[in-house]
């Protein structure tokens, strides 16, 4: 098994020598692993490429790659793909060249890794991590983990910004870079490649670490555009994220109006409360005072009325939520399964619409539309969850690689 270190520099000459000794050392600690390093610099002018080069002949476990690109991302994608491709890794690490990370913890990342996560990511925010930068540096980084945990939803991690991983050859190649901003100048990459690995079904494991500040060189990090692009990020996330369910409001709102519509012109000939035919064109079926029984059911205008504004809402719902709100969820097997099975989940909707709009108007001799309007918000929520559950799924990785290569 074949673990590769990728550390991504520019102009780390004080520090560089001395990390990628401290890396190798702990090979002592996983003698089963063949651990190499590798270093990913951005041409640097300050001759960290020379050191590296020269430690590369004297050692055949370091290597060295020129990616001539300045900005971390590209320092560690490039350098993560050279290793897959390259030095065939089996498992990939990241840190930074500054010594602010000790590397002693990765022994206890790969075991996590060994135990089946994808992904184990280094946390100052948890229980026994350390943040030991200046408290500009802290305060930004507690901010943005609060804004991310907010934004994405994902309360079980503590830390969004810190470049101290190890993941999976596996998880790598899930991943969509097409959505990863990883050529950006500033540290975007971290938060972003975590969101990607989260939205992948990785299974994450954070461990403490204690940061350090550097005592040789200086940060590169650039704080307002960092921020910035933060914030871009978190939007973007957000709006992904609520996509769905913004058309899925919106094709609702819809299906109100048309179910709305019908029962006010089959049951009563008006528009909304107001008048809009002579006569219901329900006519034909009579009212409650002179409609047939069957046990405790009444087959009145009102009944029948409701039972054809509602499933003609069913199948405005169906034709848009498939080929619009839904379109890239998995949609297996034919056209009218899934509508068929629409029909049975939805069942649930249109009966709390169908007994609330008899509820109101028989027991409480309100206007059909009132009862209508509350058995629409009632039943939204269930009709929601059972369709992203069972009807349109999540799809596999196979088809949202097809979905992807389609759209780029």
């Amino acid at each position: 098994m074949r673990l590769v270190v990728n550390i991504p520099t520019y102009n780390e000459k004080e520090n560089i020598e001395e990390i990628i000794n401290k890396v190798l050392d702990q090979n002592k600690k996983i003698p089963q692993v063949d651990l190499h390093v590798l270093v990913s610099d951005s041409h640097s002018a300050d001759g960290t490429g020379d050191i590296v080069k020269r430690m590369s002949r004297e050692n055949s476990r370091v290597h060295y790659l020129d990616v001539k690109e300045r900005g971390i991302g590209v320092g560690l994608i490039k350098g993560h793909r050279f290793s897959l491709n390259k030095l065939k890794a089996d498992i990939l690490a990241q840190m930074d060249g500054d010594l602010s990370h000790d590397p002693s913890t990765l022994p206890k990342m790969l075991r996590y890794i060994q135990e089946g996560y994808d992904l184990v990511n280094g946390s100052r925010s948890m229980a026994g991590g350390k943040n030991l930068l200046g408290w500009h540096r802290r305060f930004f980084s507690r901010g943005m983990s609060l804004y991310c945990r907010l934004v994405w939803g994902t309360f079980n991690l503590t830390e969004y910004a810190n470049s101290y991983r190890m993941f999976t050859k596996k998880l790598f190649k899930k991943i969509n870079f097409n959505n990863v901003p990883w050529k950006s100048k500033t540290y975007i990459v971290q938060p972003a490649f975590l969101y990607a690995a989260l939205i992948s079904g990785a299974r994450i494991k954070e461990v403490p670490i204690i940061f350090e500040d550097r005592k040789k060189g200086y940060s590169k990090a650039q704080i307002v555009a960092y921020i910035l692009d933060v914030i871009k990020f978190g939007v973007k996330v957000r709006f992904q994220k609520s996509k769905t369910i913004i058309k899925f409001l919106m094709v609702g709102s819809a299906s109100y109006v048309i179910n709305a519509f019908l029962l006010g012109i089959l049951n009563r000939g008006d528009l909304f409360f107001l008048p809009f035919l002579d006569e219901p064109l329900l006519l034909i079926v009579p009212s409650i005072g002179s409609a047939p029984h069957f046990l405790f059911i009444t087959f009145d205008r009102l009944l029948v009325s409701s039972i054809i504004a509602i499933q003609a809402s069913i199948i405005f719902n169906f034709i848009f939520h498939d080929n619009w709100t839904f379109k890239y969820r998995s949609r297996k097997g034919p056209k009218i399964r899934r509508f068929l099975k629409f029909n049975l989940t939805s069942i649930g909707s249109p009966l709390i619409q169908l007994l609330s709009i008899l509820f109101f108007a028989r027991v409480f001799n309100l206007h059909e539309q009132i009862g209508l309007a509350i058995g629409v918000i009632i039943g939204l929520s269930f009709n929601y969850a059972v369709n992203l559950l069972w009807i349109w799924k999540a799809p596999e990785q196979s088809e949202l690689q097809s979905v992807r290569a389609k759209t780029i």
